[in-house]
C-alpha cells in the first residue's frame, strides 16, 4: 500500500473512532516524524476530497458534514450546529485526529494564538498526590513521603514501593484484634494506586477517598467509597467483596471482577462499570446483577436505577488509562472532569449548549486542552489564574 493510501486509510479510521490502538500509534508515530509539514499537508488534502467543485473556498452545508463526521459534536441534543470556515475546520479535523492518536501538532501560522495561552503560568495536569489517614488520625502525605515502610497498624504493615503506589502486607491474624480502619484520600489534581491487605487493587481518581480495614477478618470485605475508584478484586468466595457509596444510597457486592464505580457529590448519577465477572448493585431497595460490559446508573436525585446494556467500558476506565474520553458530553460533565484533575474552578458567563467527542490525553497543559475544545467554534475560554471562564 503506498503511503498516501495508507495515511488516507489512517485518517479515516481516526475519523470514524473504529481505529485500533495500533493504528492510532502508526498515525501518531507518522506525524511526529513529519520533519516538514508535508504529513499535514496531505490530511488537509485528504479531508478536503469531494469539496464542491463551484465553491472550495466556503461551503457552510459541506463544512457543516465535515464537522459532524470529524468533530463529531453531538447535534440531538446540542442547540446550533457547527459551522465552520474552511482553514477552521481542517485545524480542528486534524487536531482531533491527532490528539485521538496521543500528539498534538502544531497547527499553521494562519491562527493567532488564543489568549489563554498567551499571558497566563502553565496550569500543569494533576499526578501521583494523595494523603493516608491513619486509625489514630496521623496523616501521612504519600507524594512527600519516602519509599519504604511508612507505618504499622496492628499486624499489618503499609509500605510505599515507588511513587503513585501503596501496599499492605498482613503478618498474620492476631485473635481477637481490633479492626482499624485506614482512609486514603486524593485531592483535586491527584490520583493514587493501593492494594489492600487481600491482593484487592484500587485505582483512586482524583477528589476521591476510600475508607477500609487494615486486615480483613470478618466474613466479608467491606470498604467505603467518594469519589471514583476501579477496582481488580482478589477473588474469595469465602470473603464476598462489597463497595458502600458514601455519596448515594448504593452499594455494589462482588467476588472477584474488574469495575469502576463514579460516586461524585457534583454528579446527578452515581455509575458502576463491570468489565469483568460480575457485580450485584443495590441501590434504593431495588437489585440488579450485571454482566460484563453493562453498567448501572442511580439518580441521586429521584431514587431510580437503570441496567444500561453495551456501555463503553473505554470510556468509563479512560482516566485510569491516561485519557480524557468524551462520548457526546455537555459542556458542564467536561469542565467538571477538568475542574478536579487540573484544580481549577469554572465559572460560566453564559449557557453553553456544545457536546464534545474525543479522546485527549490528560498530561496535558489545561490551556492545550481548551485550545482543542475551541477548535470546534462552540465554546471560548479566559483563564485567569486558577479559574476558567466559560462563554459561548
Amino acid at each position: 500500500m503506498q503511503v498516501q493510501d495508507r495515511l488516507a486509510y489512517l485518517i479515516l479510521q481516526a475519523a470514524s473512532h473504529t481505529a485500533t490502538v495500533d493504528e492510532l500509534q502508526e498515525l501518531s508515530d507518522l506525524i511526529k516524524a513529519d520533519q516538514t509539514g508535508n504529513i499535514s499537508r496531505q490530511i488537509e488534502t485528504i479531508l478536503l476530497e469531494g469539496m464542491p467543485a463551484d465553491n472550495t473556498a466556503y461551503n457552510t452545508a459541506y463544512w457543516d458534514k465535515v464537522a459532524d463526521k470529524i468533530l463529531a459534536a453531538d447535534h440531538a441534543t446540542a442547540a446550533k450546529p457547527v459551522t465552520l470556515y474552511k482553514w477552521m475546520a481542517v485545524a480542528a479535523a486534524i487536531a482531533l485526529l491527532i490528539i485521538s492518536a496521543g500528539a498534538y501538532l502544531l497547527l499553521q501560522p494562519h491562527k493567532q494564538p488564543l489568549p489563554i495561552a498567551a499571558v497566563q503560568p502553565a496550569i500543569t495536569p494533576g499526578g501521583n498526590r494523595a494523603v493516608l489517614v491513619l486509625a489514630d488520625g496521623t496523616q501521612i502525605p504519600l507524594d512527600s513521603a519516602v519509599n519504604g515502610t511508612l507505618a504499622q497498624q496492628g499486624n499489618t504493615q503499609i509500605i510505599k514501593p515507588g511513587s503513585g503506589h501503596l501496599t499492605y502486607t498482613h503478618n498474620g491474624a492476631t485473635p481477637n484484634a481490633e479492626v482499624q480502619y485506614n482512609t486514603l484520600r486524593t485531592p483535586r489534581g491527584g490520583q493514587f494506586q493501593l492494594q489492600l491487605q487481600d491482593g484487592t487493587k484500587v485505582w483512586l481518581n482524583a477528589a476521591s477517598s476510600l475508607k477500609y480495614p487494615t486486615a480483613f477478618t470478618g466474613k466479608e470485605r467491606n470498604v467505603e467509597l467518594t469519589g471514583e475508584a476501579y477496582f481488580e478484586v482478589a477473588h474469595s468466595s469465602a470473603l464476598p467483596f462489597r463497595v458502600n457509596i458514601n455519596t448515594g444510597p448504593m452499594k455494589v457486592d462482588v467476588l472477584g471482577t474488574r469495575f469502576n464505580i463514579m460516586a461524585y457529590e457534583e454528579e446527578e448519577l452515581v455509575k458502576t462499570t463491570l468489565l469483568e465477572g460480575a457485580v450485584k448493585v443495590t441501590g434504593n431497595g431495588s437489585a440488579k446483577r450485571l454482566q460484563p460490559g453493562q453498567g448501572a446508573s442511580l439518580n441521586r436525585h429521584n431514587g431510580t436505577m437503570e441496567v444500561l446494556d453495551h456501555v463503553n467500558t473505554e470510556e468509563a476506565v479512560a482516566w485510569k488509562n491516561g485519557s480524557f474520553q468524551f462520548e457526546g458530553n455537555d459542556i458542564q460533565s467536561v469542565m467538571r472532569q477538568i475542574a478536579r484533575w487540573y484544580d481549577v474552578d469554572v465559572v460560566y458567563k453564559a449557557p453553553v449548549p456544545a457536546h464534545f467527542r474525543g479522546i485527549i490525553p490528560r498530561n496535558a497543559e489545561v490551556s492545550q486542552l481548551l485550545h482543542t475544545l475551541e477548535l470546534t467554534g462552540e465554546v471560548h475560554f479566559e483563564i485567569r489564574g486558577k479559574q476558567i471562564i466559560v462563554s459561548p
